[in-house]
């Protein structure tokens, strides 16, 4: 099971690097795509690793064809299996060990397109007995990615740019009878959105209750990929299309009431509707002050 990791970068901290070192000696390669548009600093130190291929053309192209150049560079290499990261996460002492472990003797390996584990913003403590469940869709971040799989389920689908990448992805694997597994027993410590405790309108501001919002920005990607997926998957896949309806709806209703600016919420909202009418996909064209 010989596997590389792909990792994108945008304005990159120092902290990245101590995240990359939680699993940098359980891969073979780690390819590493910076999306910033300007220099980050990060080439110089990723320099004295000698795993490491790093890329930068200083534009952005969001998530999906950086993964797709990732996986690209891996198949080059005859890499089987690839793990994909995040630039904020990371695991704890030996569970990126105990992970790859799981993976490479799990009983029915060549049907699994997707490996992956659990994950909280907090150190959760791994344990080394593999505990597998198949589930229907994980995180990007922390995934490990059969690349034989990949050659048959098709790349990452680049008109998303960023948000629902990995779902979108998790339901072609499963059209095409793959199974998507995750271990239980596996952590990864992930950050999805920004953590606050407040009250909201409903309540007159008087209860608060922790929430994970997202800002208007990423909003505006979550609602316009929801209106490009129904579309996609109402014919093939009419569940997924309704689940992420709901998923989605529910979310720009929490960052409603426990956001701090929804006015321009509303305007990323509207924006996203305009733009998928007139099927303007892949990176925002121009953001709202």
């Amino acid at each position: 099971m010989k596997t590389a990791a792909i990792i994108i970068l945008y304005h990159p901290t120092a902290q990245f690097i101590e995240n990359m070192l939680s699993y940098y000696d359980e891969v073979e390669r780690i390819f590493v795509y910076d999306n910033s548009e300007s220099e980050s600093g990060i080439k110089t130190a990723l320099s004295q690793y000698p795993k490491v291929v790093f890329h930068q053309d200083f534009i952005n192209e969001g998530i999906s064809k950086r993964l797709n150049m990732g996986c690209e560079a891996a198949l080059e290499e005859n890499f089987d299996w690839v793990l994909t990261m995040d630039q904020d996460s990371k695991f704890s002492a030996k569970t990126a060990g105990y992970f790859l472990h799981c993976c490479r003797v799990y009983p029915t390996l060549n049907s699994v397109a997707l490996f992956g584990c659990g994950y909280g913003r907090e150190n959760i403590v791994s344990t080394p007995d593999c505990a597998p469940e198949k589930i229907g869709e994980m995180i990007t971040s922390g995934m490990v990615l059969s690349l034989q799989k990949f050659s048959v389920i098709g790349p990452f689908d680049e008109a998303l740019f960023i948000d629902s990448v990995d779902h979108e992805f998790c339901i072609r694997a499963q059209l095409s009878n793959f199974d998507i597994v995750r271990f239980n027993n596996i952590y990864l410590q992930h950050e999805v959105g920004d953590e606050v405790n407040r009250g909201s309108v409903k309540s007159l501001f008087l209860i608060k209750k922790k929430k994970i919002i997202h800002s208007s920005l990423r909003c505006y990607y979550m609602y316009r990929n929801m209106l490009y997926l129904e579309e996609k998957y109402k014919k093939s896949h009419p569940p997924f299309a309704k689940i992420i309806r709901e998923f989605v709806i529910t979310h720009m209703k929490i960052c409603f009431l426990y956001g701090r600016d929804s006015i321009k919420l509303f305007k990323y909202i509207q924006k996203a509707k305009a733009d998928y009418a007139h099927q303007k996909m892949g990176r925002i064209d121009a953001v709202i002050p």
